[in-house]
């Protein structure tokens, strides 16, 4: 004997019509009275929030990874670091304006920890570097900084992860030269203990007017940590390489037999 099984479809082709068992009596679908409308005010505000909050999260997509950690919700979806972030993004960085929603980057979070930064935390500018320090070492495990710079005017992204040993309480990172007389706009923070103690995040604006005139530090000492120029991030995936076939010659074992381009025989025994 067959078993009803009461199902009541999202949507059917039209012209199919869909049965289906419901208290025990056998019903027939009918078409929808109305829609919702997937154009509301809210919804488009959602996306535009969406699509601003993407043309800047993806260059610092390196760092997010590390200062966010994926979730598993109640219904056992896994959302990874990366999402967390933008759910973040448009909950925090935009506020109403009388020219409709303004996204405030220094609001931007390089990690979802709460801890106290460091005391002492400075970001100045010396000569072509930027100098980050603190009062004391960081008494985590495996503690890193993550740098994020902007160029306003270019929108020119550099981000940089950099591993700190417990007794490092300053480290310097080479600027491209073009930004030497711009203003730059920095995000840091600190992460350790396998991702598990997270910092705030510091934002500031460095002008050229306030760049120090105080030489940078020498390198090699135990509490300095020197980085290089970072290339600039790009966002999108990386370019794919295109393949140009190669025709086999026709001493090749598995050559084509026919003489044709792009072929070749096997034998089966």
């Amino acid at each position: 004997m067959a078993i009803y099984v009461p199902l009541r479809p999202r949507w059917n082709p039209r012209g199919v019509v869909v049965n289906y068992v419901s208290g025990g009596q056998l019903c027939v679908r009918s078409w929808p009275k109305g829609y919702r409308d997937a154009r509301t005010e809210s919804q488009q505000r959602q996306r535009g929030r969406m699509a601003r909050v993407c043309g800047v999260l993806p260059f610092v997509k390196g760092l997010i990874g590390e200062g966010y950690s994926p979730l598993v919700k109640r219904n056992g979806r896994h959302v990874g670091a990366y999402h967390c972030a933008v759910s973040t993004a448009l909950r925090e960085w935009f506020i109403a304006s009388p020219g409709g929603e303004a996204m405030r980057l220094e609001r931007m979070r390089l990690t979802d920890g709460v801890r106290a930064l460091p005391e002492g935390l400075e970001v100045r500018r010396a000569h072509d570097a930027l100098l980050v320090s603190w009062n004391s070492g960081l008494r985590w495990a495996q503690p890193r900084l993550l740098l994020a710079a902007r160029e306003p005017a270019a929108n020119a992204w550099v981000s940089l992860l950099v591993p700190v040993g417990e007794n490092v309480t300053r480290v310097a990172v080479q600027l491209p030269p073009e930004w030497a007389a711009k203003a730059v706009e920095v995000w840091v923070a600190f992460v350790g203990d396998a991702r598990r103690a997270k910092s705030l995040t510091r934002y500031c604006m460095l002008s050229p007017a306030v760049v120090s005139t105080l030489p940078l530090p020498p390198a090699g000492r135990e509490t300095l940590r020197v980085a290089g120029c970072p290339p600039l991030a790009r966002k999108g995936r990386a370019a794919r390489v295109k393949l140009t076939p190669r025709a086999l010659p026709p001493s090749a074992a598995c050559s084509c037999r026919f003489g044709l381009n792009g072929f070749f025989c096997l034998l089966r025994e």
